[in-house]
């Protein structure tokens, strides 16, 4: 058994990212998360200069609290590290009620 987590966030970047720069995010952050939560869903929605993010976790814990903080930290972590090797810039994620 497992918990289901639907994280929603605002990804506020210095400038627009391309097409090709998505792609590429949603593939390296799904990576960064795979071994968290098996085959995450990552969808990246490009909303002015920023991205509009959700992220879907199945994480094997029963526990709802256990289950927000570990998809919290692994989401920060993902973005800290893949939003730099893609797109060459830092980042501001927000994270938003689902």
């Amino acid at each position: 058994m497992g918990y289901t987590i639907d994280m929603k966030a605002m990804l506020d970047v210095p400038r627009p990212l391309s097409d090709d720069e998505i792609a590429d995010l949603i593939l390296h952050v799904s990576d960064l998360l795979d071994p968290v939560a098996p085959d995450p869903l990552v969808t990246l929605i490009r909303e002015g200069h920023g991205v509009r993010v959700h992220v879907q976790l199945e994480l094997a814990t029963d526990n709802p609290w256990e289950a927000q903080a570990i998809a919290a930290s692994a989401l920060r972590t993902a973005f800290d590290t893949a939003v730099p090797a893609v797109a060459g810039v830092t980042r501001d994620l927000v994270l938003q009620e689902a």
